[in-house]
Protein backbone atom coordinates (compact mmCIF):
# COMPACT_ATOMS: atom_id res chain seq x y z
CA UNK A 1 0.00 0.00 0.00
CA UNK A 2 2.93 2.24 0.85
CA UNK A 3 4.44 1.62 -2.60
CA UNK A 4 1.02 2.42 -4.33
CA UNK A 5 0.46 5.40 -2.39
CA UNK A 6 4.53 6.73 -3.34
CA UNK A 7 3.72 5.66 -6.32
CA UNK A 8 -0.20 7.99 -6.69
CA UNK A 9 2.15 10.86 -4.95
CA UNK A 10 4.28 10.99 -7.68
CA UNK A 11 2.10 10.42 -11.16
CA UNK A 12 0.03 13.06 -9.37
CA UNK A 13 3.02 15.48 -8.81
CA UNK A 14 3.83 14.64 -12.87
CA UNK A 15 0.62 15.37 -14.04
CA UNK A 16 0.45 18.95 -12.03
CA UNK A 17 4.13 19.41 -13.58
CA UNK A 18 2.69 19.09 -17.00
CA UNK A 19 -0.08 21.27 -16.37
CA UNK A 20 1.94 23.93 -14.95
CA UNK A 21 4.15 23.72 -18.08
CA UNK A 22 1.10 23.93 -20.31
CA UNK A 23 -0.42 27.12 -18.51
CA UNK A 24 2.97 28.92 -18.91
CA UNK A 25 2.99 27.68 -22.77
CA UNK A 26 -0.17 29.50 -22.89
CA UNK A 27 0.91 32.27 -21.62
CA UNK A 28 3.74 32.54 -23.07
CA UNK A 29 2.39 32.56 -26.46
CA UNK A 30 -0.70 34.82 -26.02
CA UNK A 31 2.18 37.36 -24.87
CA UNK A 32 4.64 37.20 -28.02
CA UNK A 33 0.72 37.14 -30.25
CA UNK A 34 0.39 40.67 -28.03
CA UNK A 35 3.97 41.33 -28.80
CA UNK A 36 3.66 41.19 -32.48
CA UNK A 37 0.60 43.07 -32.35
CA UNK A 38 1.82 45.85 -31.20
CA UNK A 39 5.03 46.19 -33.13
CA UNK A 40 2.68 45.76 -36.14
CA UNK A 41 0.41 48.62 -34.94
CA UNK A 42 2.74 51.24 -33.65
CA UNK A 43 4.37 51.41 -37.26
CA UNK A 44 0.93 51.70 -39.25
CA UNK A 45 -0.90 53.74 -36.61
CA UNK A 46 1.54 55.14 -33.90
CA UNK A 47 1.42 54.31 -30.10
CA UNK A 48 -0.97 57.58 -29.33
CA UNK A 49 -3.75 56.05 -31.55
CA UNK A 50 -3.42 51.87 -30.73
CA UNK A 51 -6.77 50.67 -29.03
CA UNK A 52 -7.19 47.13 -26.98
CA UNK A 53 -9.28 46.49 -29.75
CA UNK A 54 -6.50 46.96 -32.22
CA UNK A 55 -4.35 44.55 -29.83
CA UNK A 56 -7.19 41.99 -29.83
CA UNK A 57 -8.32 42.30 -33.46
CA UNK A 58 -4.52 41.40 -34.91
CA UNK A 59 -3.75 39.21 -32.04
CA UNK A 60 -6.26 37.27 -32.40
CA UNK A 61 -7.44 37.12 -28.73
CA UNK A 62 -10.48 38.23 -26.74
CA UNK A 63 -10.50 41.69 -24.57
CA UNK A 64 -10.76 39.30 -21.18
CA UNK A 65 -7.53 37.39 -22.54
CA UNK A 66 -5.95 40.80 -22.96
CA UNK A 67 -7.20 42.23 -19.59
CA UNK A 68 -5.94 39.16 -18.17
CA UNK A 69 -2.47 40.11 -19.40
CA UNK A 70 -2.27 43.62 -19.15
CA UNK A 71 -4.65 46.58 -16.98
CA UNK A 72 -5.39 48.87 -20.01
CA UNK A 73 -3.00 49.85 -23.05
CA UNK A 74 -1.00 52.06 -20.93
CA UNK A 75 0.15 49.15 -18.78
CA UNK A 76 1.12 47.73 -21.92
CA UNK A 77 3.42 50.17 -23.59
CA UNK A 78 5.08 50.54 -19.58
CA UNK A 79 5.47 46.92 -19.52
CA UNK A 80 7.57 46.59 -23.02
CA UNK A 81 9.15 50.08 -22.15
CA UNK A 82 10.58 49.01 -18.93
CA UNK A 83 11.35 45.82 -19.93
CA UNK A 84 13.65 47.59 -22.28
CA UNK A 85 14.95 49.98 -19.77
CA UNK A 86 15.93 46.97 -17.29
CA UNK A 87 17.91 45.47 -19.54
CA UNK A 88 19.99 47.58 -20.39
CA UNK A 89 20.44 48.77 -16.89
CA UNK A 90 21.54 45.30 -15.80
CA UNK A 91 23.82 45.05 -18.91
CA UNK A 92 25.36 48.54 -18.31
CA UNK A 93 25.86 48.34 -14.48
CA UNK A 94 27.42 44.58 -15.24
CA UNK A 95 30.14 46.17 -17.70
CA UNK A 96 30.80 49.98 -17.67
CA UNK A 97 33.91 49.77 -15.45
CA UNK A 98 35.73 48.82 -18.78
CA UNK A 99 34.49 51.52 -20.59
CA UNK A 100 35.94 54.35 -18.53
CA UNK A 101 39.70 53.34 -19.50
CA UNK A 102 41.13 55.50 -21.91
CA UNK A 103 42.54 54.08 -25.28
CA UNK A 104 45.12 56.03 -27.38
CA UNK A 105 43.95 55.22 -31.17
CA UNK A 106 47.13 56.68 -32.62
CA UNK A 107 48.48 53.41 -32.27
CA UNK A 108 45.63 51.42 -33.67
CA UNK A 109 42.25 50.53 -34.06
CA UNK A 110 40.03 51.05 -30.46
CA UNK A 111 39.14 47.69 -28.77
CA UNK A 112 35.50 47.84 -28.75
CA UNK A 113 34.35 48.14 -24.97
CA UNK A 114 31.97 44.59 -23.74
CA UNK A 115 29.32 47.25 -22.87
CA UNK A 116 28.93 48.14 -26.52
CA UNK A 117 28.93 45.13 -27.89
CA UNK A 118 26.73 43.50 -25.31
CA UNK A 119 24.26 46.41 -25.69
CA UNK A 120 23.86 46.29 -29.63
CA UNK A 121 23.45 42.48 -29.45
CA UNK A 122 20.38 43.04 -27.07
CA UNK A 123 19.13 45.80 -29.17
CA UNK A 124 19.95 43.13 -32.75
CA UNK A 125 17.92 40.62 -30.72
CA UNK A 126 15.04 43.10 -30.17
CA UNK A 127 15.27 45.08 -33.06
CA UNK A 128 11.57 45.20 -34.48
CA UNK A 129 10.29 46.24 -30.74
CA UNK A 130 12.93 48.64 -29.76
CA UNK A 131 12.68 50.18 -33.55
CA UNK A 132 9.02 50.62 -33.29
CA UNK A 133 9.01 52.48 -30.02
CA UNK A 134 12.48 55.19 -30.66
CA UNK A 135 10.85 55.49 -34.32
CA UNK A 136 8.61 58.12 -35.70
CA UNK A 137 5.39 56.60 -34.49
CA UNK A 138 6.70 55.55 -31.44
CA UNK A 139 6.81 56.98 -27.84
CA UNK A 140 8.92 60.24 -27.80
CA UNK A 141 9.47 59.88 -23.78
CA UNK A 142 11.24 56.56 -24.28
CA UNK A 143 14.58 58.13 -25.54
CA UNK A 144 14.25 60.54 -23.35
CA UNK A 145 14.34 57.89 -20.30
CA UNK A 146 17.09 55.71 -22.09
CA UNK A 147 18.90 58.99 -22.35
CA UNK A 148 18.39 59.73 -18.71
CA UNK A 149 19.45 56.09 -17.66
CA UNK A 150 22.80 56.20 -19.54
CA UNK A 151 23.20 59.61 -17.65
CA UNK A 152 22.77 58.00 -14.09
CA UNK A 153 24.73 55.04 -14.54
CA UNK A 154 27.45 57.06 -16.11
CA UNK A 155 27.87 59.56 -13.36
CA UNK A 156 27.58 56.39 -10.48
CA UNK A 157 30.53 54.70 -12.37
CA UNK A 158 32.57 58.35 -12.83
CA UNK A 159 31.71 58.60 -8.47
CA UNK A 160 33.15 55.27 -8.21
CA UNK A 161 36.14 55.86 -9.93
CA UNK A 162 36.78 59.90 -9.48
CA UNK A 163 35.17 60.19 -6.51
CA UNK A 164 32.89 62.88 -7.97
CA UNK A 165 30.24 63.00 -10.63
CA UNK A 166 31.68 65.80 -12.63
CA UNK A 167 32.83 65.29 -16.17
CA UNK A 168 35.33 67.64 -17.83
CA UNK A 169 35.88 70.99 -16.39
CA UNK A 170 36.52 72.56 -19.96
CA UNK A 171 32.81 72.79 -20.60
CA UNK A 172 29.66 72.48 -18.68
CA UNK A 173 28.61 68.78 -17.27
CA UNK A 174 25.16 69.37 -19.11
CA UNK A 175 26.72 69.58 -22.80
CA UNK A 176 28.97 66.84 -22.07
CA UNK A 177 26.11 64.39 -20.91
CA UNK A 178 24.88 65.56 -23.89
CA UNK A 179 27.80 65.22 -26.74
CA UNK A 180 28.12 61.61 -24.64
CA UNK A 181 24.70 60.10 -24.64
CA UNK A 182 23.15 61.82 -27.72
CA UNK A 183 25.47 61.07 -30.04
CA UNK A 184 25.38 57.45 -29.27
CA UNK A 185 21.44 57.36 -29.41
CA UNK A 186 21.46 59.06 -32.54
CA UNK A 187 23.96 56.17 -34.38
CA UNK A 188 21.42 53.63 -32.82
CA UNK A 189 18.48 55.41 -34.22
CA UNK A 190 20.09 55.60 -37.94
CA UNK A 191 20.78 52.03 -37.77
CA UNK A 192 17.36 50.73 -36.70
CA UNK A 193 15.38 53.18 -39.37
CA UNK A 194 17.61 51.65 -42.22
CA UNK A 195 16.09 49.76 -44.24
CA UNK A 196 18.98 46.84 -44.66
CA UNK A 197 20.61 47.88 -41.42
CA UNK A 198 24.34 46.68 -40.80
CA UNK A 199 25.51 44.17 -38.63
CA UNK A 200 25.76 44.25 -34.94
CA UNK A 201 29.69 44.28 -35.30
CA UNK A 202 29.55 46.69 -37.97
CA UNK A 203 27.30 49.28 -35.69
CA UNK A 204 29.47 48.51 -32.39
CA UNK A 205 32.64 49.39 -34.44
CA UNK A 206 31.27 52.68 -35.32
CA UNK A 207 30.47 53.09 -32.24
CA UNK A 208 34.08 53.08 -30.66
CA UNK A 209 35.77 54.66 -34.02
CA UNK A 210 33.21 57.87 -32.89
CA UNK A 211 34.04 58.22 -29.12
CA UNK A 212 38.06 58.99 -30.27
CA UNK A 213 36.61 61.20 -33.53
CA UNK A 214 36.36 65.19 -33.80
CA UNK A 215 34.19 66.95 -35.93
CA UNK A 216 37.10 67.61 -38.29
CA UNK A 217 38.00 63.91 -38.21
CA UNK A 218 34.25 62.93 -39.17
CA UNK A 219 34.96 65.74 -42.49
CA UNK A 220 37.48 63.76 -43.67
CA UNK A 221 39.21 66.67 -45.15
CA UNK A 222 42.71 65.26 -44.30
CA UNK A 223 42.23 61.85 -46.20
Amino acid sequence: MLILNLKNDMISKTVRKCQLMTVHQKVAQTEEKIRRAFIYLVETKGVDHITVSDITKYAKINRSTFYAHYQDKFAMVDHFENQILNDIRKIMKANLADTMQYQNVAVGKPQTYPVVDKIIQYINRNFDMIRALLGPKGDGQLEERVKLLLTKIIDADLFRLKGRTGMTTKIPDNFAHEIIVSGLMSIIKVWLAEGNPESPAIISDIIMKTRYMSPFDLLGINE
